[in-house]
């Protein structure tokens, strides 16, 4: 899908406390990072950090008559007020053979008014394990299970102002319903061929004249008539371009009554020359088949199923809810507190994230995966200021290597989402680095209670895409930097979040089970980039600490 969520960032909420696990998501989604405190040597720390996304706008960008930064539905780029080549640029041979057969210039394909709805939500459980090696030194491991949902609702407009000028091709609902009638003017130009060129002398310039006459409207005929495309047999394979249309013109429409028009006057014109080659002593095969037009305009499920059609449509899936149930990106990561003074405490973590999540697919146009799928490595800082007993302030900030890796995408621009199958290729994608810091003023209430605001600002690089074999420029007609569009990311976000903690209750004696359980929420208010949305979540995490070996308190904190 055009529009995903970018990573959150990862620093601690309070001194003693956990600082809820809160993100949003990125191309595809990321695990939601390690936020509690870490483990004190010998003690193994459990964490369970569940967190919610929910987005069904983006801060848009290039949209025509939208200012950059506005608010829009995501699934803006999908709708139009007349559907037709403008938004779905692989109709244009069907577009051109209409017209051909219309013989009206202006023509131009429309399924009609087309709305896209879409609301997307993503539900990360993680499961994380911490180890303290040493006082100052921890290693952890976060495994994310993801569920990426995306809801959608397609409509096409069906009032009479609105609605389409074409109908479903019978030839492709039914196929072989127009066999008679492809039969039927192969063998009557396959005649006039042969008797242009062998039949009596003094019909042959008829003949010549009548296969020009003729030809183009009957052979654009029998191409939309067939259901896939042009037999290599007939007369009318080199005719014209082979393009077998989904949709044909309404019969009450205008381009519908220059068909039927047209096609009138070539019976009437082949009649004649039956009379006149029956005069001759040749006769010539019949021509009465019927060609039917549509009588109802394109409804939703017909284009849903054009969508999916491999040769004619889009090759993809239909406009319809997305529900996965995978793995996320896993995520190693390494503690070092480096400062633990009363009044100052810092600490740098370097984490690895491992390509195990679902990328999206190449075939769904609205998709939202559950991970980048690429290998990255990410260092974090986190400093934070005690400013008297009961009130302190965190800065932390957090770099991002992204490494290349290659997919298969279908190059087009974020404009135009839905590609046909022929802009498919292997391209090499090389996400943006990124860099994000976050302001946390956390007041301690008493010795378990917590409240902070939290401030974080998120910078990403566009990501640069180009293709693994040269030759796929020429056959898609884009260069593979089309994708390069729309991919770098800001965004500013606040939030709020409580922590109940028992650290230091435990570590004076006073708790029998040392724990955090924070409740938050964030909202995303600034935003740019074009595809960068306007993310709202909800998070409770849960932190335990139990001591594998020696003794001492349970969290560096």
């Amino acid at each position: 899908m055009a529009s995903f969520p970018p990573p959150m960032p990862r620093t601690a909420f309070a001194l003693l406390v956990l600082a809820a696990a809160a993100g949003a998501l990125p191309d595809a989604l990321r695990a939601q990072g390690d936020e509690a405190p870490p483990p004190a040597r010998g003690v193994l720390r459990v964490l369970l950090p569940p967190v919610w996304w929910r987005w069904d706008r983006r801060f848009g960008e290039g949209t025509p008559g939208s200012v950059t930064g506005a608010l829009e539905p995501i699934g803006v780029d999908f709708g139009a007020e007349s559907l037709g080549v403008a938004q779905l640029p692989f109709l244009g041979p069907s577009d051109s053979v209409l017209r051909t057969i219309t013989r009206l210039p202006a023509f131009s394909l429309n399924l009609g008014q087309a709305d896209l709805r879409l609301n997307a939500n993503v539900r990360a459980q993680p499961l994380g394990v911490a180890l303290g090696i040493t006082r100052r030194l921890s290693v952890s491991v976060l495994v994310p299970l993801v569920r990426s949902r995306v809801e959608a609702f397609f409509q096409m407009d069906t009032t009479a102002a609105r609605r389409g000028t074409v109908g479903w091709n019978p030839a492709y609902a039914t196929p072989g319903s127009l066999d008679a009638f492809r039969g039927q003017v192969d063998a009557a130009l396959g005649a006039l061929r042969t008797q242009a060129t062998a039949g009596p002398a003094a019909l042959r310039a008829q003949a010549r004249a009548a296969l020009d006459q003729l030809g183009p409207l009957l052979c654009g005929l029998y191409t939309v008539a067939d259901g896939s495309a042009a037999d290599p047999a007939s007369v009318c394979y080199a005719a014209i371009p082979v393009s077998a249309s989904p949709f044909l013109p309404l019969g009450t429409s205008e381009a519908g009554d220059s068909i039927t028009s047209r096609l009138a006057g070539a019976r009437t014109s082949w009649n004649q020359l039956v009379t006149a080659y029956a005069g001759a002593g040749v006769t010539l095969p019949g021509f009465t088949a019927a060609f039917a037009l549509p009588s109802t305009a394109v409804t939703r499920d017909d284009v849903q199923r054009f969508l999916q059609d491999t040769v004619l449509g889009a090759g993809g899936d239909s406009l319809a809810m997305v529900l996965r149930t995978r793995l996320g990106d896993i995520e190693a990561a390494a503690t070092y507190v480096f400062a633990d003074r009363s009044r100052f405490r810092g600490r740098a973590t370097v984490t690895v994230r491992l390509p195990t999540g679902m990328a999206d697919s190449d075939r769904n146009f609205i998709d939202v995966g559950t991970g980048d799928h690429q290998l990255d490595v990410e260092l974090g800082v986190h400093n934070d200021l005690a400013l008297g007993t009961s009130f302190h302030v965190i800065a932390a900030g957090r770099v991002g290597i992204q490494f290349a890796d290659q997919l298969e995408r279908r190059v087009s621009p974020p404009s135009l989402p839905i590609a046909s199958l022929a802009q498919l290729a292997l391209v090499r994608r090389d996400l943006g680095d990124y860099v994000a810091f976050d302001i946390i003023p956390t007041w301690r209430l008493d010795d378990v209670l917590s409240l902070g605001v939290r401030y974080a600002y998120f910078r990403q690089g566009a990501t640069r895409f180009s293709y693994r074999d040269a030759a796929d420029s020429a056959r898609t007609g884009l260069p593979a930097s089309v994708l390069d569009q729309e991919t770098a990311v800001r965004w500013m976000r606040i939030g709020v979040g409580v922590t109940f903690s028992t650290l230091s209750r435990f570590a004076a004696g006073r708790a029998g089970l040392p724990y955090t359980i924070t409740i938050g929420y964030q909202n995303t208010l600034w935003g740019r980039g074009g595809r960068t949305p306007q993310t709202s979540l909800v998070y409770i995490s849960l932190a335990s600490y139990f001591r594998v070996w020696g003794g001492g308190g349970t969290a560096d904190r």
